[in-house]
């Protein structure tokens, strides 16, 4: 009974409700894209899309905004910085524009890094409104725009903050964000991370996370977006392990593009190629496993690739990596274990992809030199071959003060001279250090003529100088990727038995020696260029090399034919620069004595050591960069059968090494 009086005595009272509370406030930021433009050039430009994008639509300047930056439609991966055209609406926590909102917002890219003046990293709104240009780079893959209610983004360069127009910043901040639709750019490849951008010659990706590949439960297998002529147009990614060492391995992406020469910015172009393209195509990587990595053999396939982009002494590579195999060749026939390698044919350095000129210039001797070279920053971890150099002579010490460092050199290109790459005070320690230094490797001063390797450099990283083979006819085996710098002479015959018919080539550089080549028996004398010189005549066989040092008053060669009944004779001349590049056996071959001694007490040394110099070798290996060495290009053989020799007259190549197939 109490409880029936009760519920009636609550319904008489009758039910209410309360209204909760609604939230206010800012809640999101609505970032519309406008438009994204390289800044490679003035007036910036829209970024290009794919090239079958692009075609579909009748042209680049043809793509709809809408569709840039979509699946089918993907951005280029940018090789500098680009701008960002933004809209941006500040939204309350309904979802409807916050008129209150006065303030400012900053940016970030994810994947990506912000870069150039403040005013590119932060806008102000008014009235929950505004427009905003961002500028970014290392820009790839799934990418978005991100408007936020924090302080910006601070500029660090050399450890310090940079100056700029920042914003006052208001009482408080919300941390509300908003970010723009998915804006699609390529996938990475190794070419994305070696290829330079804006004349520097070092990655823009440095410090960037990467994956490079795709794994089939990842999705559709990456396809190359080269130009509509190039052969690997449309063709899957492809990584190939090249070799192994100690410390990691290489990898080369085998189906990249072809990079035309003139097309990177800050090229030091000496000699253009005869194809209109880089002999590499950046496609090459290091991959730093701070141990060998097991599992792993040469001519093995990944589908994957990933890592932290670094530099380590100018060469680009991967640190902290991580792998995924596709297929692993030692599970095939020992007759297939190379069947992928045979693809990659090791591109030869040679003197034009050193960075020869028409003629002879002060930085020659050593292959490379130029920051601007990038004939071989597009090799930089792929397969190389030298040809027909030669090891070293003499191994000096110039490591006066026993501190296990030799101070490097630099060419004052001005002056013809070589010297300190700063200010050097005469009193200067490193000065007489620097100099043996500079005499030992490039073979002059006391080291005139000599081929000279710094024993501390040597002890220290296994690294020794080569010659590499000389400039001259290439029917003699010698150099002639520089036709400017091969000079042709032929001496024609008149059929009167008691004249001689002489003829004079072009000018040469007295003092430097010279490698003569002629088709037939003939004649030369060297003197001036205005009558023949009165001088002995000197023999030379019919395709024989001759060598000779122009003396200072020797600037041109004549020639005549021994035999007039054989007809004309031609001869090619080519100066000797004398190029060194860096070479390491330690690893791939141990027991090949380089640091060795002709007088040596043990009669078997003595003779190994007289055969490895009287010998010319062969070396295939990967190319690395060793900014600070000079030389500063070295090439690195994976095993003993990258390397094989010449023997000289009469002699033997060395043990272990085995004689060259070819010629």
């Amino acid at each position: 009974m109490k409880r029936l009086v009760l519920v009636s005595a609550l319904a008489a009272a009758g039910c209410y409700t309360q209204e909760t509370a609604q939230p206010k406030g800012i809640g999101t930021f609505q970032v519309e894209v406008k438009g994204l433009y390289s800044t490679a050039t003035t007036p910036r430009s829209m970024l290009p899309v794919e090239n079958a994008c692009a075609t579909r639509h009748g042209g680049q300047g043809q793509v709809p905004e809408e569709v840039r930056g979509t699946e089918g439609c993907r951005y280029l991966i940018p090789r500098g910085t680009v701008e960002i055209d933004l809209d941006i609406t500040a939204l309350d926590v309904n979802g409807q524009l916050m008129e209150s909102f006065n303030g400012p917002v900053s940016f970030r890219v994810v994947p990506g890094n912000l870069t150039g003046e403040y005013k590119y990293r932060w806008t102000k709104l008014e009235g929950g409104k505004g427009s905003a240009t961002v500028r970014a780079g290392q820009l790839y893959g799934e990418m978005h725009v991100w408007v936020q209610d924090e302080p910006p983004e601070v500029d660090y360069a050399e450890g310090e903050v940079v100056t700029g127009d920042l914003p006052e910043e208001p009482a408080t901040r919300t941390h509300a964000t908003g970010l723009s639709r998915t804006l699609l750019f390529e996938e990475p490849t190794i070419a994305a991370v070696q290829t330079p951008q804006n004349g520097n010659q070092e990655t823009a990706y440095k410090g960037t996370y990467m994956r490079i590949g795709r794994s089939p439960e990842s999705g559709p297998a990456l396809r190359q977006n080269c130009a509509s002529d190039d052969p690997n147009n449309d063709q899957p990614l492809t990584l190939l392990v090249t070799g192994t060492d100690p410390g990691g391995f290489f990898v080369t992406d085998i189906t990249s593009c072809r990079v035309r020469e003139a097309g990177i910015q800050g090229a030091n172009i000496q000699t253009p190629e005869p194809s209109g393209y880089l002999p590499g195509r950046f496609n090459s990587l290091y991959i730093y496993n701070y141990s060998f990595p097991e599992g792993l053999d040469p001519g093995d396939l990944l589908w994957t690739v990933a890592g932290s982009v670094q530099e380590f002494t100018a060469t680009t590579q991967l640190t902290f990596p991580s792998w995924s195999v596709r297929e692993r060749v030692r599970l095939l026939p020992q007759t297939e274990w190379d069947k992928y390698l045979k693809l990659v044919e090791p591109v030869e350095i040679n003197g034009r992809l050193c960075g020869y000129s028409g003629s002879p210039y002060i930085t020659d001797p050593l292959c490379g030199y130029s920051y601007g070279n990038y004939k071989m920053e597009s090799l930089e971890s792929s397969l190389v071959k030298i040809r027909r150099v030669k090891f070293p002579r003499v191994f000096n010490s110039c490591d006066a003060n026993g501190n296990g460092q030799v101070p490097f050199f630099c060419a004052d290109t001005r002056g013809g001279t070589w010297g300190g790459c700063g200010a050097d005070s005469p009193s200067d320690p490193d000065v007489p250090e620097r100099q043996c230094n500079i005499d030992c490797t490039l073979g002059i001063g006391r080291f005139a003529g000599q081929l000279c390797t710094e024993r501390n450099t040597f002890e220290s990283f296994g690294q020794f100088v080569v010659e590499m083979n000389p400039t001259g006819a290439p029917e003699a085996n010698l150099d002639g990727s520089v036709p400017a710098r091969v000079k042709s002479v032929t001496a024609a015959v008149d059929g009167n038995p008691d004249t001689t018919t002489w003829a004079v080539s072009g000018e040469l550089v007295p003092g430097m020696k010279v490698h003569v080549w002629c088709d037939k028996a003939a004649l030369l004398r060297f003197g001036g260029g205005g009558s023949v010189p009165e001088s002995d005549d000197v023999p030379v066989e019919a395709n024989t090399v001759f060598e000779h040092t122009l003396a200072a008053s020797q600037a041109f060669m004549w020639v005549s034919a021994q035999n007039e009944a054989n007809g004309a004779v031609t001869c090619k001349v080519g100066a000797d620069s004398r190029t060194r590049i860096n070479v390491v056996t330690k690893d791939a071959v141990p027991d090949l004595v380089v640091d060795c001694r002709e007088d040596d007490p043990d009669t078997g040394r003595a003779q190994q050591c007289r055969y490895l110099r009287a010998a010319t070798f062969d070396v295939t290996g990967h190319l690395r960069q060793v900014s600070a060495a000079r030389p500063r290009w070295m090439v690195l053989p994976r095993d003993q059968d990258d390397l094989c020799c010449h023997p000289g007259p009469g002699m033997q190549c060395p043990r272990p090494i085995e004689p060259c197939a070819n010629p």
